[in-house]
């Protein structure tokens, strides 16, 4: 729009504004289709699931039925989220003891080796 307006400010001849008039008018053609196609009732949602509800004045009651259906399978969640996470803790305990112990072994290692074989480590072979 601001570069029309700059256009206009430009003009210098009748054919000029005539050709930012035509412009304008394209441009407003092809904002009413595209608001046409989004007024169009084939493209609203369905509402009627809405609707009966609203007729029905027992939100309260669906709301209750909904979370009755929810309400356990979120609990399940969220304790099997919480079972997910102590294992992944449990695990790392796992792997750091395991850590732990390869460790301790590299040492035996290469003490027996510095013990028995004159002063060479494990490192050093």
């Amino acid at each position: 729009m601001a570069l029309i307006r700059k256009d206009l400010e430009k003009a210098a001849s009748v054919q000029d504004v005539t050709r930012i008039l035509e412009e304008l008018l394209a441009q407003e053609a092809a904002v009413d289709a595209k608001l046409g196609v989004l007024m169009d009732n084939l493209n609203q949602p369905d509402a009627s699931a809405l609707m009966s509800i609203r007729e029905s004045g027992d939100i309260e009651g669906v709301v209750a039925e909904l979370f009755e259906r929810v309400g356990p399978t979120a609990e399940t969640a969220s304790a099997l989220s919480e079972r997910v996470r102590r294992l992944d803790m449990e695990q790392a305990r796992v792997k750091e003891s395991l850590k732990y112990v390869e460790d301790v072994q590299v040492l035996k290692v290469s003490l027996f080796i510095r013990l028995f074989t004159g002063g060479e480590t494990a490192n050093d072979l």
